[in-house]
């Protein structure tokens, strides 16, 4: 972000060299979180006690992470009632806190306990999951929510899901077999404003002015997707038009703010189209109202005679308006519904269910994770390269439970991981194969009933759990071949 700077005040080009040992962000804090819980036989749970120390940083920085209210824990997501949550957050001098990233909110803790009481009772723990979770309005519907239960069924179809006890399973090359599942509710956010413009102009093509950013999740994509689908225009006449000056943003609120701005969009959309409706029945083209028009391939043609088309500049260069242009622009200022995600999970709607299988060498002490799966109900993908994206990026950060590790000083409590060499941050080698599936329910705020998705797929300790799975020994993560091979009484 310096260099352009640099290179404009220099007057020069200038290069950004960054070597590995560099690209490291130091400023996570770290949180700990101490769960009790008591359930019956049959897997119910009865019962939870969390208990939350978080760093917040540096005082006056942030004060208390929203991420660690118990008004946000995983188990509201449970038909269980019986929940307390003792919450503290200290001061380290460590910099600033950025919350703690869970939705809602630290679904690490939910994973385990499932992952716990399924191997204490040796049974599924999707049928641990599907006994607890609650159904679609509130803590006291005893249904399942019906995407979820959708979500389940494909993942387990395309996992080949068969559920066994830990350590019971060998594969023919001598390793042990393990199996992890977890659920999460798909976030969005609805909390930010957009102010979104819309124009036509008489080379026929639709212009979105737009200030950035350019980032991952592409969402100034997913807008011109939006408002090529309201305008009946073609994807490749709806021009991006990047000006610092303007006022919309396409993001905000997190990488799945994307939803949220799309929105807005599709409402700026359907009022240009309104207008350029309104202006090509009141022009000599057409002898008709607006209702009997309607928009295709960017164009606007008559309904009761198709082959009657007309480029959408038609009606602004010239045809009956004198010598002057006429562009048409369309401004929507607002926001999305509120979303149920701001609920904490007592309401359900669009959810999510991520898999991991995993092959652990027990003289190594390497786990290799040999599939992930992930099915998610974002309500209506906007563009599919960055659905799956999000997904790819969320599996990354769960791969992490096997190899990303701070190391402190045990005299000092000073950070010795403090680079990207000694910090393990997985890589494209280290990832087993990545299967991703949508179930669109639209159930989601956004347009088209869209959702968020993204962080809150995230679960590091998903193969954790596997690997436990495997040899029947639980890893604090993460789940390292030391570790591992600790844990077996090998090293």
């Amino acid at each position: 972000m310096v260099t352009p700077l640099l290179a404009r005040r220099a007057g020069r080009p200038v290069r950004c060299v960054n070597a590995r040992q560099n690209d490291y962000y130091p400023g996570g804090q770290q949180r700990v979180a101490h769960v009790k819980l008591g359930f019956q036989s049959d897997g119910t749970i009865t019962a939870v006690e969390e208990s939350v120390i978080h760093d917040a940083g540096a005082p006056r920085e942030r004060a208390f992470a929203w991420g660690d209210s118990p008004a946000f824990s995983p188990f509201n997501t449970t038909r269980c009632v019986n929940l307390k949550c003792n919450s503290q957050s200290v001061f380290t001098n460590s910099g600033r806190s950025t919350g703690s990233q869970t939705s809602p909110f630290d679904w690490d803790a939910m994973t385990i306990a499932e992952q716990v009481i399924a191997e204490r009772l040796g049974i599924d723990v999707i049928d641990v999951a599907l006994k607890n979770v609650h159904g679609p309005s509130s803590q006291h519907d005893p249904g399942v929510p019906p995407g979820l239960r959708m979500c389940i069924e494909k993942g387990k179809e395309a996992m080949g899901w068969k559920w066994h006890p830990a350590g019971a399973r060998q594969l023919p090359d001598g390793r042990m077999h393990g199996l992890a599942f977890r659920y999460a509710l798909s976030p969005r956010h609805a909390q930010q404003p957009y102010t979104a413009t819309v124009t036509v102009q008489a080379d026929s093509k639709v212009y979105v002015p737009l200030k950035g950013p350019w980032m991952g999740v592409y969402a100034a994509d997913a807008c011109a997707l939006v408002v090529a689908e309201e305008m009946g225009a073609k994807v490749e006449d709806v021009i991006l038009s990047y000006d610092e000056k303007a006022l919309f943003t396409p993001v905000g609120g997190g990488s799945d703010g994307t939803t949220a701005s799309a929105w807005v969009m599709k409402e700026a959309a359907a009022r240009c189209r309104k207008l350029l409706l309104e202006l090509a029945a009141r022009s000599r083209v057409f002898d008709a109202s607006p209702e009997d028009l309607d928009t295709r391939d960017t164009m606007v043609y008559l309904k009761s005679d198709p082959g009657r088309a007309y480029p959408f500049g038609k009606f602004i260069a010239d045809e009956g308006f004198g010598d002057h242009d006429l562009d048409i622009a369309a401004t929507y200022f607002g926001r999305p519904p509120e979303t149920t995600w701001h609920k904490g999970g007592h309401v359900l709607d669009v959810m999510n269910a991520s898999f991991c299988e995993v092959a652990v060498d027990v003289e190594t002490g390497l786990a290799e994770v040999t599939k992930y799966v992930v099915v998610c109900d974002p309500g209506k993908v906007l563009r599919m390269t960055s659905f799956e994206g999000q997904l790819h990026q969320a599996m990354f950060f769960s791969h992490g439970g096997l190899m990303e590790e701070f190391v402190y000083d045990r005299a000092t409590g000073v950070k010795l991981s403090t680079n990207m060499l000694e910090y393990k941050k997985p890589t494209m080698l280290d990832l087993g194969p990545i299967e991703t599936y949508a179930v669109e329910t639209r159930g989601g705020n956004a347009c088209y009933g869209a959702s968020g998705i993204s962080h809150c797929m995230a679960a590091p300790q998903l193969p954790v759990c596997a690997v436990a799975n495997a040899i029947g020994k639980w890893i604090p993560p993460p789940a390292t071949p030391d570790r591992v091979l600790r844990a077996l009484g090998s090293s």
